[in-house]
């Protein structure tokens, strides 16, 4: 009978602390790094054994530390949901993406997707004074002015971006090259290091003569302002690339149109290419921002 009282008393005494074991669920976090259309996800959830990825588009995923691409801007609740054997816990974060229109990656099929109202191009003429750039294609996004050119590469050393950022030629800086060019940004940098070397310069407006030498730089080389793809050969020494210039690193400040246009130069620094024109006095190509 003893033995039996003291069985009974084992018993409740293990249905006590097994109705008393404490419930502790996951504590479920994420953080994330961004890069153009893809997230990188990392998992910072403590306690869980299996993870449930909801990324807003539809698409799923198990994995602890998922990299997911989007296919589309805009705004995504990303949920993760945790659990072990006592439950689930759920975090979300909501993502904004602007998706870029061009991937800098020289493959160039993305820009036969560019709607025809954003493309804006220029080619060579059999006219042109200066041939050896060829074509010269942009567009433009919220954060990128995207740039396409075929040109021949063994004629070319510095590369000249001009960029008339308010539309208005009696401001900047008038280049010999183009009709009331109005330069207020110069770009300059060499084609055999892909531009990482590239200059950012602003004629102010306070300087009238705007056939002077008024230029001031405002990014330094190596500031990162141009991002350019490795040159794909087409023919011989003919070569395509495709760059963005980071419209911020350029100025902040946009009119909804600006004149684009580029001219290389040989080793001397002897002019041998322009877009738009060809050398023979013609407009800056117009580009609608907005």
């Amino acid at each position: 009978m003893k033995k039996y009282i003291e069985l009974i008393f084992l018993t409740v005494i293990a249905v006590l602390i097994f109705s008393c074991k404490s419930t502790v669920l996951p504590i479920a976090t994420f953080t994330y790094v961004m890069q153009e259309d893809t997230i990188v996800f990392t998992n910072t959830t403590t306690g869980a054994t299996s993870y449930s990825w909801d990324f807003g588009d539809k698409t799923t995923s198990t994995d602890k530390d998922p990299v997911h691409i989007y296919t589309a801007s805009g705004s995504y609740t990303v949920t993760l949901t945790a659990t072990n054997e006592d439950g689930s816990k759920t975090y979300y974060e909501v993502i904004t993406l602007t998706k870029s229109l061009i991937n800098i990656n020289g493959d160039f099929t993305d820009w036969a997707e560019i709607p025809t109202e954003k493309l804006f191009t220029s080619t060579v003429s059999d006219t042109a004074t200066y041939k050896v750039l060829e074509t010269l294609k942009v567009c433009v996004d919220e954060n990128y002015i995207y740039f396409y050119m075929k040109l021949d590469s063994s004629k070319v050393g510095p590369m000249d971006i001009y960029i008339n950022s308010d539309n208005n030629p009696t401001t900047g800086s008038n280049n010999w090259l183009w009709n009331k060019c109005g330069g207020d940004y110069l770009i300059e940098g060499f084609l055999n290091v892909k531009l990482a070397d590239a200059t950012v310069f602003n004629f102010p407006a306070t300087v009238k003569d705007q056939t002077s030498w008024g230029w001031v730089e405002s990014a330094p080389s190596g500031s990162g302002v141009i991002i350019m793809s490795t040159p794909k050969t087409v023919t011989g020494k003919i070569v395509e690339f495709e760059g963005k210039i980071i419209r911020e690193l350029v100025t902040s400040q946009w009119a909804s149109a600006i004149g684009f246009g580029i001219f290389t130069s040989d080793a001397n620094w002897t002019a041998n290419g322009c877009l738009p024109g060809g050398g023979n006095l013609g407009d800056l190509l117009q580009v609608q921002l907005k």
